[in-house]
């Protein structure tokens, strides 16, 4: 039996507004798999929760798949906001060559990128990602999102070797690549007896790889 949600969003959709109107639905829909999962998702429920008919929902999107994955979009990004905010930080830091404030921003990016992998997560940072998969447009544009955020990343750690504060030998793509798989691909091991690191235990094993077990010492707040 498929199970119906109710969600009240205040005001009415502004028809006057294409814009404004699909954004509530992905706004609807985003907080509905956030609180039940993306399998229960219906667009009356959505239709309902915007205060719009279902023939609107359907205007704006070809299919349930669509909505999902858009909505999935929007709870990605909200999640990362954070994320974004340290990164924005630590560019900063480069460019007033304040070490202290590199290094504090790496290590907080750090511990929240471990601990968004976690598999206590209820709506699940995998399920999210495979959601977003299903819909061909919608990767090929997330994909292009991340990659903005790669770039941004490589650069700091490029610029951070060229101010001497990280190994000059590490490849900064490769660094960049494993770091950012590893916060998504560590909810396999985040139920293991053996390797459910904390994410205090992964920072300080980043530290001693950019930085070198001499240098390993906490920044201060």
């Amino acid at each position: 039996m498929q199970r119906r949600f109710k969600l009240k969003v205040g005001g009415m959709a502004d028809s006057s507004g294409d814009s404004f109107a699909r954004k509530k639905i992905v706004n609807v829909a985003s907080i509905l798999v956030r609180q039940s999962g993306s399998q229960d998702l219906e667009l009356v429920d959505v239709a309902k929760g915007a205060n719009i008919d279902l023939a609107t929902v359907e205007h704006f999107f070809e299919s349930r798949t669509q909505l999902i994955a858009e909505a999935q979009m929007a709870n990605y990004f909200a999640m990362v906001e954070a994320h974004h905010l340290v990164l924005a930080r630590i560019e900063a830091a480069v460019v007033e060559g304040n070490e202290v404030a590199f290094w504090a921003g790496i290590e907080e990016n750090m511990e929240m990128a471990w601990q968004s992998g976690q598999i206590d997560n209820k709506w699940g940072i995998v399920n999210l990602l495979q959601d977003v998969w299903n819909d061909p447009f919608s990767q090929r544009h997330f994909c292009d999102l991340l990659d903005i955020q790669f770039d941004r990343w490589i650069t700091v750690v490029e610029n951070g070797q060229a101010l001497g504060w990280m190994d000059n030998e590490l490849d900064a793509k490769a660094l960049t690549a494993v770091i950012w798989s590893a916060s998504v691909g560590q909810v396999i091991t985040a139920g293991s007896t053996f390797l459910n690191l904390s994410p205090q235990e992964v920072r300080d094993f980043y530290l001693k790889i950019v930085r070198g077990k001499e240098k390993l010492e906490p920044s201060p707040s």
